[in-house]
């Protein structure tokens, strides 16, 4: 009832009208490889700790211990770095995973001037950090689903807004067709993200001293912020597995994000995977106007990415992955991202 209701409450989604008046819009990046090579639209099919930002009901598949680093360079020639860390653990047979996940922002050192010494040479950071702590569980052999809670940090030295979010997801998986290969091969998805209060700027940097009308007293007074939304958004997803064999798999993927402050997307995706340990992906991220000389939006549609993953251990039981995964961009170089994965 509850996540109906949020669904509801995203109807009219994609007002493009309300660009620039929403805050927070680094909870709307994808900072893992596997999934952004496919453009994000594996809503319906996405696994593992990388779930947690894309719909949680994913994370359920974890058996034992998942642990996730990824990499990026955001628009190659900007500096700024993304980093993301994810652990997803299984609480016993049937208790349902949590997982815990981390995404920073690094923009490199700012240039500060002021009138009173506009030639000093004085360097500060921004802060932008996230941090997720989600529970998933598989309610059935066919749904699963969970939820997020994230915690969200914007600061520079002497101002900042903090903030809570609130997912919400599930997949439902089922079988079109007949015979082994075709069992599980039809996936739906959906996922509910960034739900919550409004944040607002608080701090010294918005302070000044200045004399209170009609007097001669010099005081601190603090200049209000406007508060800001939360880039709230709904995925709705569809994945098919084409299982040519026991050693080859192809999956078509699709997913419509309604944006409640941007253009709404359309993503499309491929994931080609031998015995499940090579795979390569590519995709397409449209929304209105990327196709003209107007776009206010770096990214420009295609993506691609590749994983090998291999077992280790006596019994080889764990799992080591490398993954990467590159965002076609005009103007600057791409985004570019690599990761590891380790399932223990």
């Amino acid at each position: 009832m509850v996540f109906a209701s949020l669904l509801a409450g995203t109807a009219l989604a994609g007002n493009d009208q309300k660009r620039g008046q929403v805050g927070a819009t680094e909870l709307q990046i994808n900072p893992w490889a596997r999934s952004s090579g496919m453009a994000s639209s594996n809503t319906a099919r996405i696994r593992g700790v990388e779930s947690m930002n894309q719909n949680i009901g994913g994370l359920s598949s974890i058996e034992g211990t998942e642990i996730m680093f990824t990499s990026t360079k955001w628009l190659t020639g900007t500096d700024i770095n993304i980093n993301a860390l994810g652990i997803g653990q299984q609480l016993g047979e049937n208790g349902g995973v949590l997982g815990l996940s981390l995404m920073s922002m690094d923009m490199g050192n700012f240039k500060q001037t002021t009138e009173n010494a506009p030639d000093q040479d004085i360097n500060f950071n921004v802060s932008v950090i996230n941090l997720g702590l989600g529970y998933s569980k598989k309610f059935s052999n066919s749904i699963q689903g969970g939820i997020t809670v994230r915690v969200i940090n914007e600061s520079i030295p002497d101002a900042s807004a903090t903030g809570i979010a609130f997912d919400g997801g599930v997949q439902y998986v089922t079988s079109l067709g007949k015979g082994e290969l075709a069992k599980d091969n039809l996936h739906i998805g959906v996922s509910l993200r960034n739900v919550g209060p409004e944040m607002t700027f608080s701090g010294d940097g918005l302070a000044y001293r200045g004399i209170v009308q009609n007097g001669t007293v010099v005081q601190a007074l603090e200049q209000r912020s406007s508060s800001f939304e939360l880039p709230a958004l709904l995925n709705i997803g569809l994945a098919y597995d084409f299982n040519m064999n026991e050693e080859s798999r192809l999956t078509l993927a699709g997913n419509f994000v309604s944006n409640t402050a941007s253009n709404d997307q359309f993503q499309v995706g491929a994931e080609y995977a031998f015995t499940e340990k090579f795979m390569v992906r590519a995709g397409f991220d449209y929304q209105k106007g990327i196709f003209g000389d107007s776009r206010n939006f770096a990214h420009n549609g295609p993506t691609a990415g590749a994983t090998v993953e291999l077992p280790f251990g006596a019994d080889l039981d764990k799992k080591f992955a490398l993954d990467y995964s590159y965002r076609s961009s005009n103007p600057w170089s791409g985004t570019h991202s690599v990761g590891i994965k380790v399932g223990l």
